[in-house]
Order: C-alpha cells, then sequence, then structure tokens
C-alpha cells in the first residue's frame, strides 16, 4: 500500500502545473464557451442561429485543431513547448476581440455573425492545440490510476473557479447595461491572463522524462489514428468512456450557452452574483469531496446516482419558473438547489468517466487519443446540444422578433431528457473498468 501510495504522488511542481495551467485555460474557455456567447447575444444579435453556428463551427475548428496537435505532440515527444507558447498566443486572440465593431444595423447584422465567428474559430484552435491536445495529453503522462479520478475532478472543478474569476471579477462588463467599452476591457483583461500563463510555464512546467518522438506512422495515420475502425475496435472500453461524457456534455450544452441571461432575463434576478457564486462553490466542494470517496471506494457505485441526481437538478431549475415574478426569494432558492446538482454532476462526470477513458489510452498513444476525446467531448456535443437548443427557443418564441426572443427555462427539460442516454455507456463502464482498474493498481505495486 505504501508503494502505491509513494506513486501516486505527484508533487509540488507537477500540482502547481496541473492548477495553473488548468485554471487558466478553463478561464480562457469560460470567455469562450459563455462569454462570447452572451456578447453575441447582447451585442450582435438574439437570434439562436448565431450562437448556435458560433458553437458549432468553434467545436469543428477545436477538433480538427486537437488532433493536429495530439499528433504533434507525439511526433515531436514534446508538450510544454505547444502548451506554453499556445498559451501565449491564445490570450491575444481573446484581446483581437476588443476590435469587434458592436450594435451593428439590421443589414450589418449577418456580416458581423460570420466575422465573430470566424474569430471564435481562430481562438478555438490556438487553444485547443495548446489545451485540448498538448495540455491534456501532459497529465495524462503525468498522472496514474491511482490518482486519475482525483486530477481530473480537480481539472473539473478549474471551469468553476475560472467562472468565478471571470463572473466575480469582470462580470459587470458583460451584463445588459454594459457599454461598448466596458466590452473591449473585458476581453483586454481576460486576454492577458493566458498570456502571462504561457510566460510562466516557460520557466514552471517540465515535460515526463523519457518521452520520445514517434514517428513510425505518417502523419496523416497519426491525425486520423483514433479515429481508426480498426483503432475503435481494439479500444473500445475508451470509446464508451468517453460516449458517457459526450451524452452528459451534449445535456450541459442545451442550456449553458443560454444561461447567464436566463438567470438574468427570463428568470429576472438581477442581483445573481451571490446565488450564482453560492451554487459554484457548493459544486466544486462536493466534487471534490465525492472524487476523493471515488479514488478510495472505486467509482462502480457513483454512475448511477450522480446520473439521477444531474437529470433531478434539471428537473429542479425548470420547476422554478412557477415561482418566476412571485417570490423571488424562493426562486433564488429553487435555482441555488437545481443549480448545485447540475453543475456538481457535470464536475462529477469527469472523475467518472474521463478517468476510466485515460485508463485504457495504450502506452506512447497519449497525444493520438485526444482527438477521439474532442470529437465525442467537444464536437458532438456542441453541435447537437445548441441544436436542441435552438428548437427549443424557436418553438417557445413562434412569432417573435428577434430582438424580443426570450430563453425557455424547457431547456432544462431538454437536458433532463438527454441525460437519461447516460445510463448506457454507465451501465458497460460500470460492469467493466473495476477489474482493469484493479489490474492496473496490481502493475503500479510490482513495478
Amino acid at each position: 500500500m505504501s508503494v502505491t501510495k509513494n506513486k501516486s504522488a505527484l508533487g509540488g511542481r507537477v500540482w502547481s502545473s496541473v492548477i495553473i495551467f488548468g485554471l487558466i485555460g478553463q478561464i480562457a474557455w469560460v470567455v469562450e464557451n459563455m462569454y462570447f456567447s452572451r456578447f453575441m447575444q447582447n451585442e450582435i444579435t438574439r437570434a439562436p442561429y448565431a450562437t448556435t453556428l458560433m458553437v458549432a463551427f468553434s467545436a469543428i475548428f477545436a477538433t480538427l485543431s486537437t488532433l493536429i496537435g495530439g499528433a504533434l505532440c507525439d511526433r515531436t515527444g514534446k508538450r510544454k513547448l505547444f502548451i506554453c507558447w499556445g498559451y501565449v498566443i491564445w490570450g491575444f486572440t481573446i484581446m483581437m476581440f476588443a476590435l469587434v465593431p458592436m450594435k451593428p444595423q439590421a443589414d450589418k447584422v449577418l456580416p458581423m455573425v460570420i466575422l465573430v465567428v470566424a474569430m471564435d474559430c481562430v481562438m478555438s484552435v490556438i487553444g485547443s492545440i495548446s489545451n485540448d491536445a498538448a495540455f491534456n495529453t501532459w497529465i495524462t503522462d503525468v498522472s496514474s490510476t491511482a490518482n486519475r479520478a482525483r486530477v481530473d475532478t480537480v481539472l473539473a472543478i478549474m471551469p468553476l473557479f475560472a467562472l468565478a474569476v471571470v463572473f466575480g471579477g469582470f462580470d459587470s462588463l458583460t451584463n445588459a447595461a454594459a457599454s461598448t467599452d466596458d466590452w473591449k476591457k473585458f476581453f483586454l483583461i481576460l486576454g492577458i491572463i493566458p498570456t502571462v500563463g504561457g510566460v510562466i510555464g516557460l520557466f514552471l512546467m517540465k515535460d515526463k522524462p523519457g518521452i520520445k518522438a514517434n514517428k513510425n506512422n505518417s502523419f496523416i495515420s497519426d491525425f486520423t489514428y483514433s479515429l481508426q475502425p480498426k483503432v475503435i475496435k481494439q479500444n473500445k472500453m475508451l470509446y464508451i468512456c468517453l460516449a458517457g461524457n459526450m451524452i452528459s456534455a451534449a445535456a450541459y450544452q442545451i442550456y449553458v450557452n443560454y444561461l447567464f441571461n436566463i438567470i438574468e432575463g427570463t428568470m429576472g434576478i438581477k442581483n445573481y452574483i451571490i446565488p450564482v457564486g453560492v451554487i459554484m462553490l457548493l459544486s466544486a466542494v462536493i466534487s471534490v469531496i465525492v472524487s476523493a470517496a471515488m479514488d478510495k471506494h472505486g467509482k462502480k457505485n457513483f454512475y448511477y446516482p450522480t446520473i439521477i441526481a444531474g437529470i433531478i437538478g434539471c428537473v429542479v431549475v425548470w420547476a422554478s419558473k412557477f415561482l418566476i415574478g412571485k417570490n423571488e426569494t424562493a426562486l433564488v432558492a429553487v435555482l441555488i438547489v437545481g443549480g448545485v446538482l447540475i453543475i456538481g454532476v457535470s464536475l462529477i462526470m469527469a472523475g467518472l468517466f474521463t478517468a476510466s477513458y485515460r485508463d485504457y489510452i495504450p502506452k506512447g498513444k497519449e497525444g493520438l487519443f485526444q482527438g477521439c476525446r474532442m470529437v465525442m467531448y467537444v464536437l458532438v456535443p456542441m453541435i447537437v446540444g445548441p441544436l436542441v437548443a435552438q428548437t427549443i427557443i424557436n418553438a417557445a418564441n413562434r412569432g417573435v422578433e428577434d430582438s424580443q426572443i426570450v430563453y425557455p427555462m424547457e431547456l432544462f427539460l431538454g437536458a433532463a431528457a438527454v441525460m437519461v442516454f447516460c445510463f448506457i455507456p454507465a451501465a458497460i463502464v460500470r460492469k467493466n473498468q473495476p477489474a482493469y482498474h484493479d489490474k492496473l493498481m496490481k502493475q503500479m505495486e510490482n513495478k
């Protein structure tokens, strides 16, 4: 046991890199995933097609970039180079949004939508190579089956801490009353953070010793490796783990791009900083506690309760619609209860499915398998989720002008319906993964 514990220790320098790059990367992704959507909805157009296009094209470019980045990581045997310099450039792509003209005339809306979508795609390309490909490959390098649930859950709560930083410190620059200058300040400040982080990483981060460049196959072969039918057949449990995350992420994408405008506009909660802060804090605490329990007792008994909690959370948030305009105290209380469930579950899912997925990655293929993760965890959810959301929003706003569109609470019911399908991969992983986990643990003890 002592040997296993020693082998599971990551060390201060590694944990510092995990936390710093995990947090800064998620700050950039919070800006991209939540505030670019808000920017589009508040400053360009409220029509859901614009948000759907932005999210979908961003996912496509992010996936292709991760496939390229993952192949480059394995072919060069380097991670730090792509992470640090990628973060530096990533920050500049965020700052460029300060130059976008806002509040366009009706005949200029479509060109501005196209411009914002294109800029978002550029930002996603850089972020995906540096974070989704290189940083996630580095995480797989430095972690093991003895600590991956903990590491992945720590990484999973980083979006909450990132949201706390962005939301608590800069949200006032983006709300309904924000001016053009406010948005410019927002993009400039939030762009500086990844750039500075990349510079810090040049002195802090180290690649795992002994990683060798792998150029045994052509670049095209490496690029498509994790999507080849024979590879999928040989590693089917890896893809089943990703399928669980894919369904959960698709449910999340139904409402997340409209979340702030739902709380502020649809629910009418103007002073929303406190309830959202409480939701983030409680979700983070609960997910860390649960992740520790998963590492200690195994993941098997956590799949079904987690999915059920997520479904209940979505229904609870939807049910809060009956309190809108009647009792704000009760409305906020119900939002907090449901919000903690849905956000907490989205974090815990990472500790369940992503940690299991890493266990199944073959040695020497850590970078090559980041592409399939992006396809199933990002591309599919970020196309399916927004399309479901657009259908629900359009159905609830028939005959309404774009400027008067209201984002309905039924988005959460749609998310609950999608979450039900998580039971299928969960049943398979729950049955097969524990034995494989025990096998890996014994291999560690025998080294």
